[in-house]
């Protein structure tokens, strides 16, 4: 492995059958890029970090389907329900200018094009349309469409996101 600090691309949901596969939420497409003999850091609940070696994946609902070497058994595999799947970030593919990384997201400060502050971008839901921002502030939370109309300017050297909302009413 590189030196690299992990980044999540996936989070394990739930075990899977008998052989102990593990179902697992994508961040993106990311892995949908993962082959078998890869190797990904499954980042654990507790703090721990464990290597797994992918012997299977396929996608499987709007889920995928892990299959490792230190996984053979259904009950190996509830121990990693909770853990985020992570690569290093030199192991993700290339992305076009206007494209980001959850990741890269997940922390902005969101305005609105007037200056008013939203809050902070703290979760993505992955829709079929297109992704939804979920921002927070204080006890407050809002759902942004991520779609060109809405989005204005990502800054990720600034950490923040401007966008536009439409009057509700």
């Amino acid at each position: 492995m590189t030196s690299d600090p992990p980044l999540p691309i996936g989070k394990v949901f739930k075990a899977h059958g008998l052989k102990g596969h593990l179902k697992v939420l994508p961040y993106g497409e990311t892995l949908s890029t993962l082959v078998a003999e890869e190797e990904v850091t499954a980042c654990l609940e507790d703090g721990s970090e464990i290597s797994l070696t992918i012997t299977e994946i396929r996608p499987h609902q709007k889920s995928f389907l892990l299959l490792s070497r230190e996984i053979s058994r259904v009950e190996d595999a509830h121990r990693f329900i909770g853990a985020k799947l992570c690569v290093p970030e030199s192991r993700l593919p290339s992305l076009d200018s206007d494209e980001f990384y959850w990741y890269q997201l997940i922390g902005l400060e969101v305005v609105n094009t007037d200056g008013t502050k939203l809050g902070i971008l703290e979760e993505i839901i992955e829709t079929g349309s297109n992704d939804v921002y979920v921002v927070r502030r204080g006890g407050e939370e809002i759902l942004i469409p991520a779609t060109q109309e809405v989005v204005l300017e990502v800054d990720l050297q600034r950490r923040l996101m401007t966008v536009e909302l439409q009057e509700t009413q």
